[in-house]
């Protein structure tokens, strides 16, 4: 399913697909076929530590996802988890990756007033 899906034929990847790939590879460990060549091929790809942490952190979440799975076979739970395009059908990432390590941390609203650790401790309040 994945050789279908995706192809191996391919000479270089964006960090994003070599994600999903690796999300999909884990799902196919899940179901019993391990393709550890492809995944290091993936890690080969990313430019820095981080990018091969979050290709592994992928893979890991694709396997979770597809151990903790209903599916009775490798078919079934390929298509609970991957859909036609190749695309994981919940992200690969957000429940792997901290949220202080997410790209979209620049982007979320500043919280009001100071921070929990420069706050009075309550019994010091009146």
């Amino acid at each position: 399913m994945y050789d279908r899906t995706y192809g191996t034929e391919w000479t270089e990847l964006d960090r994003g697909e070599a994600i999903d790939r690796a999300f999909a590879l884990g799902v196919m460990a899940a179901g019993g076929t391990k393709r550890r060549r492809e995944l290091s091929r993936l890690l080969e790809t990313a430019d820095s530590a981080y990018d091969r942490s979050l290709i592994q952190l992928a893979y890991d979440e694709g396997r979770t996802q597809g151990l903790e799975a209903s599916a009775e076979d490798t078919e079934t739970l390929w298509k609970e988890l991957v859909d036609e395009l190749g695309n994981p059908r919940e992200a690969p990432l957000p429940a792997a990756v901290p949220g202080a390590i997410t790209e979209l941390t620049l982007l979320r609203k500043r919280s009001e007033g100071l921070p929990s650790s420069l706050d009075l401790p309550s019994m010091l309040r009146k």
